[in-house]
């Protein structure tokens, strides 16, 4: 090749000018690309912050729950629980009821002169069955 034909294969001198501005469009098309992205990296750093916030609250959730499995599993704990929920007694020993004494003779307030008693009923009791169910968290 002679030296006009390698002129004629150079690529023409831009001002530094034009080069700026083609420094800038470039550095703005590679921001404008990595904006997507950060915010798609950014809700992920959010979700995982959640994420293990929630782990974290379900863990002492289950810590808790082992700690009660293993009291109900108990035996000292069964026999406490059974003795005043339903009554148990062992072998051997004597149960003792203690019943609330009747009201008799209640005075009603003063300016109520009905003729019709008014009783108060006590809830009803929980049978043995239930009241062992309620214990089991059933």
């Amino acid at each position: 090749m002679t030296a006009s034909q390698r002129r004629r294969f150079r690529l023409p001198r831009f001002g530094i000018g034009a080069q700026v501005i083609a420094l800038v469009l470039v550095l703005g098309l590679v921001s404008a690309m990595a904006i997507q992205p950060t915010r798609e990296l950014l809700a992920q750093q959010r979700r995982i912050s959640a994420t293990s916030q929630e782990l974290h609250k379900t863990q002492q959730v289950n810590q808790n729950l082992d700690q009660r499995i293993a009291r109900l599993n108990n035996p000292d704990f069964i026999e406490q629980q059974a003795r005043a929920e339903i009554g148990l007694v062992r072998p051997g020993e004597i149960a003792y009821v203690v019943m609330p004494q009747p009201h008799k003779g209640r005075n009603h307030p003063k300016g109520n002169h009905s003729s019709k008693k008014q009783h108060k009923t006590a809830p009803p009791q929980q049978g043995a069955i239930r009241g062992f169910l309620n214990f089991l968290g059933l």
